[in-house]
């Protein structure tokens, strides 16, 4: 009996043995694991040289030109202050005001006109068909010099004078998938449709 209790514990005993040297096995597999990848981080850290990001995102805006003077709103334009080249549209908003200035009620239209070249009416827009150039604005005013006139007043119940406000908007010429997804048309030389992925 005293010999197969003898077996038992030595059995166990060199279990705990096994045991042990594969737990420090493991450990050691560990801190050189550690160490290794600490080295490499920190080598890397002191050895690669920063690198500056370079990119600049295009900035794109505009401005409105125009001159008002005498109830006459002529040389309607607008300036690309991106700095990439950009299409260019235009909403003609119309409203009355009182004689503080203050938004009233009743009907007011645009006067007629005829657009200056390449400009072309879509959808309550103006779009201009051709890109303009950073810093540059249309070869053609929306409204030339012989301008349209607006009513100083009206006759009717709801009185007030006349506003005609020139809203104006930007957007990269490139790509065009870009001016089609933002503005829903497709814009070429001296035409605008709607757009179309097909």
């Amino acid at each position: 009996m005293k010999n197969g209790t003898l077996e038992s514990q030595n059995s166990q005993h060199e279990k705990k043995h096994i045991l042990n040297k594969i737990q420090l096995l493991i450990f050691s597999l560990l801190v050189i694991t550690t160490v290794t990848v600490g080295g490499t981080v920190a080598y890397l850290t002191t050895k690669t040289e920063s690198v500056v990001n370079t990119f600049k995102p295009s900035q794109v805006s505009c401005s409105v030109d125009e001159v008002f003077k005498n109830n006459v709103k002529k040389k309607v334009n607008v300036t690309n202050e991106s700095d990439i080249d950009a299409y260019i549209r235009v909403k003609l908003v119309t409203y009355r005001v009182n004689e503080a200035g203050n938004h009233i009620g009743g009907e007011a239209t645009v006067p007629p006109f005829t657009p200056g070249t390449n400009w072309k009416l879509h959808g309550g827009y103006y779009y201009y068909t051709l890109p303009v150039a950073p810093g540059e604005k249309p070869d053609f005013d929306l409204i030339d010099e012989n301008g349209i006139e607006l009513r100083g007043s009206y006759d009717d119940a709801d009185g007030g004078k006349q506003v005609i406000e020139v809203m104006a908007e930007a957007i990269q010429s490139e790509p065009a998938k870009a001016v089609g997804e933002a503005w829903g048309v497709t814009i070429t030389l001296g035409n605008v449709a709607d757009y179309s992925t097909n």
